[in-house]
Formats: C-alpha cells, sequence, structure tokens
C-alpha cells in the first residue's frame, strides 16, 4: 500500500464591510483525504463529519451571503510531484442550523448564496476528489482551499 497523505488547507478571506454587524468566517476543519492508492481515485463527501472540509460563520442576523471558493486543481507534494484535485456540483454544502445532516448542497466552482440563521450563524461544508496516478509518489501533498465570503443586502 502506498502512503499518500493528502490534506488541503483552508483560509477565509473576507472583504470589507461598510455597515452592519462584522462577518466572521473561520476554516475549523480541513479538507482531508487520508491515504490514498495508487491510481485509486477517493472521493469525500460534504457530509463526512471527520474528512468534509468545514467553515463557520457569524454574522448579521438573517442576512445573506455570498461564497466564493478558489479552489485547486492539484496538491503539491515531494518534490515537485502533483496530486490532481476536482470537485464537483454539489461538493459544497450550506447549513444555517450549522449541522452536517441538515445542508442545502451547491456547486462550489461557482458563487453561492446562503442565508445566515436567526443567531447570525451558519456553517459551510466541502467535499472534493483526489485521483491520484498508477504511478503517484508516496509522500504528503497539500493544498489551500481558499473561501471568500461577503454580504449581498447590507
Amino acid at each position: 500500500m502506498l502512503e499518500v497523505l493528502a490534506l488541503a488547507g483552508l483560509l477565509v478571506h473576507v472583504p470589507l464591510q461598510a455597515q452592519g454587524r462584522p462577518l466572521v468566517p473561520s476554516g475549523t476543519q480541513d479538507l482531508t483525504f487520508g491515504s490514498l492508492l495508487p491510481g485509486v481515485a477517493v472521493h469525500v463527501l460534504r457530509s463526512d463529519a471527520v474528512r468534509s472540509g468545514q467553515f463557520s460563520l457569524r454574522g448579521e442576523r438573517n442576512s445573506q451571503v455570498q461564497m466564493v471558493f478558489t479552489l485547486p486543481v492539484n496538491m503539491a507534494g515531494p518534490l515537485g510531484a502533483t496530486l490532481p484535485l476536482s470537485f464537483g456540483a454539489t461538493d459544497g454544502g450550506f447549513s444555517a442550523a450549522e449541522s452536517i445532516t441538515n445542508q442545502v448542497g451547491f456547486d462550489p466552482r461557482a458563487p453561492a448564496l446562503g442565508t445566515l440563521s436567526s443567531n447570525g450563524r451558519a456553517t459551510i461544508f466541502l467535499g472534493g476528489t483526489a485521483t491520484p496516478s498508477p504511478t503517484q509518489q508516496a509522500g504528503s501533498y497539500s493544498g489551500t482551499i481558499t473561501l471568500t465570503v461577503s454580504y449581498t443586502g447590507l
């Protein structure tokens, strides 16, 4: 078995707000693929409590936010090796209830909208697919996922 540890770090960006309660996002869990076998793709579901990427949001109650992901196409590994990543139409999830079992799917490759709860909170979830080649070099791989969140109506 080839040990390929694939982790994608999470960064968060918030544009400056002119008014309203500040929007405070934070990356709470990395999207993690774990040990992979050469030539065997691994898909992590957005509903996977242990391996999905997770972001928490706090902001103005009942306000609409726009989410824009910058998603890598590869993770970087040892000696310049790369590991392909892909994201599908339902790999993003939004939950005003902050619940992994109560989320609305969205395509993380395109801007998406969500509405914060009555207490001004939400959680965003992210899944994806790592596709190692049959000759994938063993080692640790990582990449950066950036989420930009902004209010749409303040």
